[in-house]
């Protein structure tokens, strides 16, 4: 087992100067974690913050596992779809610079008036031409179960559907626990169905509330959720975990926390994300 861990959860204590980069490496590295999910949208803004980030890293011999590089395939405009490929070129630029195996292009939806439908054969579209820009690369693309938009492209049948549509096999997918509720599925059945096509993993829970209490995310089904604990909540972690390596599946675990302390979420993330796997 492989344990990665995202970083945007400390984004605003490492900007903020109340984490340090150093820390946080030896905290992960503790608890078995050994490569790092950067995201595109901090290099650029924190770049100070990353280069530190990136000495610490290397130091402590932690690696990066996968590069999340926000982008909107669909937007406003065909010019907005070409900015789109742009920004993959750079991504998988900046994946081959720090050595990332697996770059991750969340951020689609629909356009203005725009059906899902249409809006995610244009996602597949800018997909499809993804790939042909990037082949030889060294870098496999793929895209996740996006919660943000969950009637857009997180549930499995319109991720298979984006995936199937841009016609390019080398095209994977990061499986999501945790963002399955938010399309009301089964976040295990959905491993069953997209299996096959999975080249990274994240590993978060949500617990569900009443509507009452009007907190959290929405579902497409108006059910409400809250981050919580990994392997507390409805995301059924420890199923998920089994059927991940009983499927044979070498790559990367990535922790996703979504409660502070982010850095003791974290460890109890691993922690409980490497008692699991044992006892599989």
């Amino acid at each position: 087992m492989k344990m990665s861990v995202m970083l945007f959860p400390f984004h605003k204590e490492l900007s903020d100067g109340k984490l340090s980069a150093r820390t946080l490496m030896a905290e992960m590295k503790a608890v078995g974690v050994t490569a790092l999910e950067p995201m595109l949208s901090w290099v650029d803004t924190a770049p100070q913050k990353w280069a530190e980030l990136r000495q610490a890293a290397a130091d402590a011999g932690i690696r990066y596992a996968c590069f999340d590089v926000g982008v909107n395939f669909v937007g406003e405009s065909e010019a907005d779809r070409v900015k789109a490929l742009d920004i993959v070129k750079r991504g998988v630029a900046l994946c081959q610079e720090i050595g990332c195996p697996i770059a991750l292009l969340p951020g689609s939806k629909p356009a203005k008036n725009m059906s899902d439908d249409e809006g995610r054969k244009i996602y597949s579209d800018g997909l499809a031409k993804s790939v042909d820009l990037t082949r030889g690369s060294g870098v496999t693309l793929t895209i996740e179960d996006f919660g943000v938009y969950p009637t857009f492209a997180c549930s499995a049948k319109h991720c298979l559907e984006v995936l199937d549509g841009a016609q390019r096999p080398e095209l994977k997918f990061t499986f999501d626990n945790g963002n399955f509720l938010l399309a009301d599925d089964q976040p295990t059945e959905c491993f069953r169905l997209t299996a096959s096509r999975v080249a990274h993993v994240h590993i978060k829970d949500f617990a569900l509330k009443s509507p009452e209490e009007n907190v959290g995310i929405k579902s497409r089904a108006g059910k409400r959720y809250v981050g919580c604990a990994i392997g507390a909540g409805a995301a059924e972690v420890r199923d998920c975990l089994a059927l991940i390596k009983r499927s044979g599946y070498n790559g990367w675990l990535s922790i996703e926390v979504s409660i502070s302390p982010p850095v003791q979420a974290a460890i109890q993330g691993a922690k409980f994300i490497a008692e699991a796997w044992k006892n599989v």
